[in-house]
């Protein structure tokens, strides 16, 4: 087992932090956290209700969002980024730090859900496995943003709920003019890492868990196989 240690926020179902916990010790006590962050490796959040549209200066159109939640978590990022300690999510955890870096924004509804079962992922780096999913919203990357893996299926731009400018959309269009939908990415400078899709819902020895692991552990710890 790794020496890494590693908070995650809101931890509802014990899921998230038993699929981090194969990366180092798991602490989900949030006085353990803010009495001493500089003590942890990695924070992590999970998924749940829709990021507030009102965080990324949208008008709400289709989200289901929690504000509550969404400040609550906003604690915890920022003193993560005071600390200078690498993130991590799942789901709405990823599009919550995309939305906290203050460049990424949300599709609020994808009116052809991804969502409720099983599809095909497509990584950067060459790799091709079937993902779990039950998200219906989708991560408008910002400046800075590595997209490290898109859905195999393509939508139209019209199957989206945007409140943006449709020029936002541009870079994730591909030769054909279909959008691209996000399934990891990655803000190198920020050192944020987030899949769109639930690894903790698969086998652990799964390849896609397998994959948001290593890729976990590379990109925020600095290394370049497992530990664990």
């Amino acid at each position: 087992m790794s020496s890494k240690l590693i908070y995650v926020e809101n931890d509802y179902d014990s899921l998230y932090g038993k699929f981090w916990g194969n990366l180092g010790q798991i602490c989900r006590s949030r006085k353990d956290f803010l009495a001493a962050p500089e003590k942890f490796d990695l924070v992590c959040f999970s998924g749940g209700e829709d990021v507030s549209p009102s965080l990324y200066g949208h008008e709400n159109l289709a989200s289901g969002s929690n504000m509550t939640r969404d400040l609550r978590e906003k604690e915890i990022f920022e003193i993560a980024m005071a600390h200078g300690l690498p993130v991590s999510g799942i789901c709405r955890g990823a599009q919550f730090l995309n939305v906290m870096t203050g460049r990424g924004r949300m599709i609020q509804h994808l009116r052809k859900s991804h969502g409720g079962g099983h599809h095909r992922c497509e990584t950067t780096d060459g790799k091709v496995f079937e993902v779990t999913s039950s998200h219906h919203q989708m991560i408008v990357p910002g400046e800075g943003c590595e997209v490290l893996a898109w859905a195999e299926k393509r939508l139209e731009i019209k199957d989206l709920v945007y409140g943006g400018p449709e020029e936002d959309l541009e870079a994730l269009l591909d030769e054909n003019g279909l959008v691209k939908v996000t399934e990891a990415i990655w803000y190198p400078e920020l050192r944020i890492f987030g899949t769109q899709f639930h690894g903790e819902w698969m086998d652990v020895g799964s390849e896609a868990a397998q994959w948001a692991l290593q890729m976990t552990e590379k990109l925020c710890f600095g290394e370049k196989e497992m530990t664990t």
